[in-house]
């Protein structure tokens, strides 16, 4: 059967993070002193504080105010109180875009897959992706951007694919499926994509799926 849908992944498919931590931004650098903190400190009131995250969110304002109380946990954690840095922080996360790097060529890889598929994504993220894809041009290769805090779920929820799915009366064996974490391709194959690993990066020697460094792979 041939393939319809060509579902993709954002982090670390389309963009990966600009300081190689998805919660530790430019701005963070900026402000804190993670030498001097201790990265394994810093690390550790990270996830410490983690459960902040898991919310139904549709806004940026809502997004924003996530995350000035997951920032503030993390920063009293390790000593800093100053509201000031907690804010900046958080507003730096929610809307300087700066936060990500686009992976290599990654407008190239939609060009040549644009017209082979109906390119779709599906994201476990929050508002702020859709600005982030507006702002590079991406947002129009998609015709459809599924955004987990916008559904209220996220993909090891299993529903959150069932969206994309009644959406466009997928079969299985209709679609790829693109990810960099395993356990959400298991999630997929599940309900029927077909499944591929991206590790743009080249860290992943052994998968039980096949591996693909760029879209062009497939």
């Amino acid at each position: 059967m041939k393939h319809k849908y060509l579902v993709l992944d954002f982090g670390n498919v389309i963009v990966t993070p600009t300081t190689g931590d998805w919660n530790i931004t430019p701005k963070f650098l900026e402000l804190v002193d993670v030498d001097k903190i201790g990265k394994d400190k810093v690390k550790e009131a990270i996830s410490h504080n983690n459960h902040m995250l898991a919310e139904k969110l549709l806004t940026l304002e809502e997004e924003l105010d996530m995350f000035i109380r997951f920032y503030k946990g993390i920063l009293n954690e390790i000593g800093i109180t100053d509201e000031s840095i907690i804010y900046d922080i958080a507003y730096d996360r929610t809307y300087n875009n700066t936060k990500y790097t686009l992976c290599d060529n990654v407008k190239e890889e939609l060009d040549n897959l644009k017209d082979k598929y109906t390119l779709l994504m599906l994201s476990d993220n929050w508002p702020c992706v859709i600005p982030y894809l507006k702002e590079y041009d991406l947002y129009d290769y998609f015709e459809k951007v599924y955004v987990s805090s916008i559904y209220g779920c996220e993909k090891q929820d299993k529903i959150f694919f069932d969206f994309l799915i009644n959406d466009y009366n997928v079969k299985p064996g209709e679609a790829i499926f693109i990810d960099d974490l395993e356990k959400n391709l298991d999630v997929a194959k599940e309900k029927g994509f077909d499944v591929y690993l991206m590790d743009r990066l080249k860290n992943n020697n052994e998968s039980k799926y096949i591996v693909i460094n760029d879209l062009n792979n497939i």
